[in-house]
């Protein structure tokens, strides 16, 4: 039985499985490490590296003890006055701030000019409000976005869809919240990526299914533009009356 028939996986277990399926593309210590630490140790100003994953943290704090670059580090495990001694820590003396999911969280990093996707999650708000902790108001600098992903994984191909074909990181906030929900479709976004990766392996058709996904975005994208378009428009008539 194909298992992205959702008749035997249950919710919980599907998710086990996305989070399995996201390390096994995401974890790859020579390459990825390697050059995270080189891009870092030339980078003049300060960066947030994030993560999906407590145990890679570890992984990167290696990596920065390595090239001499000094950081602090924030995840979700931290008590409130930890969090905020590592916040403090970022902005006053560490170059690096290292940070799973939950550093994506009500935390203001205006200071900072860069973020680093170490791994890329699967759902598109979660990117979004990495970059929103960065790049909002009080950023008085450029804010520059690297993601890094392996060829031939998942993430590879979600780079390709959000990045080359729809211009996610040229959005403003709130307009990739706006097309998902324009998109036609009950499955979480997470739960289509997966549901792609596995018949695009199991068909070996991987880049089709991203295709097939990419043109399903720009629809919605489209759409959203056109309702947006619209909104302008009465509200400006309203206006002159």
């Amino acid at each position: 039985m194909p298992l992205r028939d959702d008749s035997w996986v249950s919710p919980a277990d599907r998710r086990e499985l996305e989070a399995i399926f996201e390390v096994t593309s995401a974890l790859d210590e020579g390459s990825k490490g390697t050059r995270l630490g080189h891009m870092l140790a030339a980078h003049p100003g300060k960066a947030v590296v994030f993560t999906e994953f407590v145990p890679t943290l570890e992984h990167l704090e290696r990596i920065c003890r390595n090239h001499g670059i000094s950081y602090s580090l924030f995840s979700g495990e931290l008590s409130r006055a930890e969090k905020d001694a590592a916040i403090a820590r970022f902005r006053d003396d560490a170059r690096v701030l290292l940070s799973t999911g939950a550093g994506g969280e009500g935390r203001n990093l205006q200071f900072a000019d860069t973020i680093v996707n170490f791994d890329l999650p699967w759902n598109p708000m979660k990117i979004e409000q990495r970059v929103g902790r960065v790049h909002r108001i009080g950023q008085t600098r450029d804010v520059f976005v690297f993601n890094f992903c392996q060829q031939g994984t998942v993430e590879e191909q979600l780079l390709r869809v959000l990045h080359d074909k729809i211009n996610m990181f040229e959005l403003v906030v709130g307009e990739m919240d706006a097309i998902l929900g324009t998109l036609d479709d009950s499955r979480d976004f997470a739960e289509i990526v997966m549901d792609l990766w596995i018949a695009g392996r199991e068909s070996g058709q991987v880049e089709r299914a991203f295709e097939e996904l990419a043109q399903r975005l720009l629809e919605a994208k489209k759409q959203h533009v056109q309702v947006q378009e619209l909104d302008e428009s009465l509200f400006a008539r309203d206006f002159e009356v």
